[in-house]
């Protein structure tokens, strides 16, 4: 699975690019500063806008970043959990500068949409005659395929984790 970020800093100049890309997403993931209350507000413009404009079974995570900065904080874990409650979204607290829980978060959104896209080929081999198998294997023309979703399995020998 391939992971292509557009990080556009929820710049109002970048509204109409990026929701050129919106049709062709699988997964969103939605940023706000903890220590910036107008950042929040934005958010809700920025969900409008995926509501409309992307498929309607992408996913997507609600993050509100800069926990490290929790003595600044102007939103609570309680409006943001809320928030992504009422859209029916998930929801992280992050730092980019500590990475806390970013990996966890990205690693949410990508086996959410791994999983998703699984169930969908199953769905269509099932209808077909098909059909996949449990235990996270599929059957392609009499030949299996182990899918992974767990965390650092497949990493190429020597990689390493880190973020920004």
């Amino acid at each position: 699975m391939r992971l292509q970020l557009w990080d556009t800093a929820g710049q109002e100049r970048f509204r109409s690019l990026t929701s050129n890309f919106f049709g062709r997403a699988d997964g969103f993931v939605l940023c706000y500063d903890i220590s910036n209350r107008p950042s929040f507000d934005h958010v809700i413009g920025w969900m409008r806008d995926i509501k409309t404009r992307a498929p309607p079974d992408c996913d997507i995570v609600l993050c509100g970043n800069k926990s490290d900065l929790d003595s600044d904080r102007v939103v609570q874990v309680e409006e943001g959990r809320g928030l992504a409650d009422e859209y029916g979204v998930q929801f992280f607290e992050t730092s980019a500068l500590t990475g806390f829980h970013v990996e966890e978060m990205f690693t949410s959104l990508a086996t959410t949409i791994k999983r998703r896209r699984i169930d969908e080929y199953e769905e269509s081999q099932g209808a077909g005659g098909g059909g996949g198998m449990a235990g996270g294997m599929t059957s392609v023309s009499g030949v299996s395929q182990t899918i992974s979703l767990g965390k650092g399995e497949g990493a190429p020998a020597g990689a390493t984790r880190s973020c920004c």
